[in-house]
């Protein structure tokens, strides 16, 4: 009977040692340490030192639940996290930009501080260049018409446009991308804290809805109560005549106006430049789109892709956590994989 209590204990201790390992990177040590010394005691007759390391194992035990209960309790309203960050736009900077016959460009800064669910709080500070975008722009124009016209089926064409608006922008985000590793490297985040970090960066730029059409087009195609309608008649911020209603990654990042599918592309090609597995949900029916994320959440929605489950989260507001959409869009028979990356 002693033994079966002493391979009971050992269990919850492995349990333990991988959740501190995956959600407390900072104090695995630690509890490895005392897992190792409590181990040691084992072979100790009854004394204040053995008396002392159950007591740790059980509070760690107890501390162990309380989290996992949190964890559940919390994921259910995605409500339960909206702190306020900030997003600010600085003035365009005149710069000379000396490979390109000396040409002015213009310099534009940004700053975004924001909280993750933990109430962890990051900053970015990056600038963009109007040359950059207006080349991103022009690419963008070109390609969705090539692939509009080429490619009917609607997935192999998103797919096929998400794939070429990123490669193209693969440099120029690197600035951005390497500010969000070193927060990362400096914060110690895992990969599924790091994961959790690009998820809110995103959720705190505010919602800009950008279509293809005109304003007046959507009036005159849409249905009076179709969502977009009803966005416009809010008098909403949009962005209207954007070729396949998406802006690539440094479009986003340049003039940080985006809606769904905008917005979980950047996300992707962030955590793809990272190497964190990740996938771009798009559904018809839904008229949305999410992002896939490819760790060990542990509840919530979910794809298996390649055999590797993507967890989906909603970008478009503040509080959903990874594994949260819409309980609305909940069908996953109506969510197709545009793009994904299983980094293995």
């Amino acid at each position: 009977m002693r033994l079966f209590f002493l391979i009971i204990q050992i269990l919850f201790w492995l349990i333990i040692l991988s959740y501190f390992h995956e959600f407390f990177n900072e104090f695995f040590y630690f509890i490895f340490i005392t897992f190792i010394t409590w181990s040691i005691t084992r072979f100790f007759k009854k004394n204040k030192i053995k008396n002392l390391f159950n007591n740790i194992f059980a509070s760690l035990l107890i501390f162990f639940v309380f989290m996992v209960i949190y964890k559940v309790v919390f994921s259910i309203n995605p409500s339960n996290n909206k702190k306020e960050g900030s997003v600010t736009v600085y003035k365009p900077k005149k710069i000379i930009d000396l490979t390109s016959k000396n040409k002015i460009d213009y310099k534009i800064e940004k700053k975004i501080w924001w909280y993750d669910f933990y109430a962890n709080i990051y900053n970015i500070n990056y600038s963009t260049r109007y040359f950059s975008f207006l080349e991103t722009k022009q690419n963008h124009k070109n390609v969705e018409y090539e692939f509009r016209s080429t490619t009917p089926e609607s997935i192999q064409y998103y797919n096929k446009l998400y794939m070429n608006l990123i490669q193209f922008d693969n440099i120029k985000i690197d600035s951005i991308i390497n500010l969000i590793a070193k927060e990362s490297k400096d914060k110690k985040l895992n990969q599924l804290q790091t994961a959790e970090m690009v998820t809110t960066f995103i959720q705190e730029i505010p919602y800009v809805l950008v279509h293809q059409n005109s304003c007046k087009q959507i009036f005159k195609y849409e249905s009076p109560s179709s969502y977009i309608v009803k966005y416009h008649n809010e008098k909403k911020p949009c962005l209207a005549n954007i070729p396949g209603g998406v802006q690539s990654p440094y479009e986003f990042l340049h003039n940080l106006k985006g809606d769904c599918d905008t917005r979980t592309l950047l996300a992707f090609a962030i955590l793809n430049k990272l190497k964190i597995s990740s996938s771009i949900w798009v559904s018809k029916a839904y008229g949305h789109s999410v992002l896939g994320i490819g760790l060990p959440v542990g509840n919530g929605i979910y794809k298996s892709i390649d055999g590797l489950n993507h967890y989906g989260v909603e970008l478009t507001n503040k509080g959903f956590r990874l594994g949260m959409i819409s309980p609305h869009q909940r069908d996953i028979s109506n969510w197709d994989i545009a793009l994904y990356s299983n980094n293995f």
